[in-house]
């Protein structure tokens, strides 16, 4: 499998490149600042672009058999912008597969109360661009997944990277280590059962 990973130079798309090559897999990087990345492997194919540039994106896409979207932006519309590359990309290269790491923090309803007033204070612009960026994804005609990670660390692994049930609330005390979410990312892709649904894991 080719896959192509957006937001390859952040904490865990360094993850989900490093897991996707130690599987085997084929992975094509689009990223800003090529430097970023200094590994070198056989099956890594590093190219420079925006991931908000529809062109860009679109090249990226063709060949690859999935998009796995990493990206965070803390303000703007980064995500947004990148959705729609996507999508735009998607009716270039015929990719059809699309699996997205969100945030709990979007969940508004599912959020205790701390976590809401919390959220809203100091990340209401980044909880504003990922769910419009969920909504055009949720919109599109993709085989999208959006993994919603509740508050992400760099711990140790523990290889289980649970979903939670859609009753569970969501606060700020709970968290997961980012090398679980790249594995679930990457598990997602075959998993036909998740086509076109979001999962919150922790």
């Amino acid at each position: 499998m080719k896959v192509l990973v957006l937001g390859a130079t952040g904490a865990t798309g360094k993850l989900v490149v490093d897991q996707a090559l130690a599987a085997g897999h084929r992975v094509r990087a689009l990223v800003r600042s090529p430097e970023k990345v200094p590994l070198r492997h056989p099956e890594l194919e590093v190219v420079t672009g925006q991931p908000t540039d529809p062109q860009d994106v679109a090249n990226a896409m063709t060949g690859v058999d999935v998009v796995i979207s990493t990206l965070g932006a803390t303000k703007g519309s980064v995500l947004t912008d990148a959705t729609r590359a996507i999508i735009a990309g998607a009716d270039r290269s015929g990719v059809r597969r699309v699996v997205v790491l969100s945030s709990f923090t979007v969940l508004r309803g599912r959020l205790s109360g701390a976590a809401k007033l919390m959220s809203g204070l100091t990340m209401g612009a980044m909880v504003r661009d990922k769910t419009a960026a969920e909504e055009l994804l949720r919109a599109s005609d993709l085989d999208w997944t959006i993994v919603h990670a509740i508050r992400l660390t760099n711990g140790r692994p523990t290889g289980v990277a649970t979903v939670l049930p859609s009753s569970a609330p969501l606060g700020l005390g709970a968290s997961v280590a980012r090398a679980d979410v790249a594995a679930r990312l990457l598990s997602s892709v075959s998993d036909d059962g998740w086509f076109r649904r979001a999962l919150v894991v922790g």
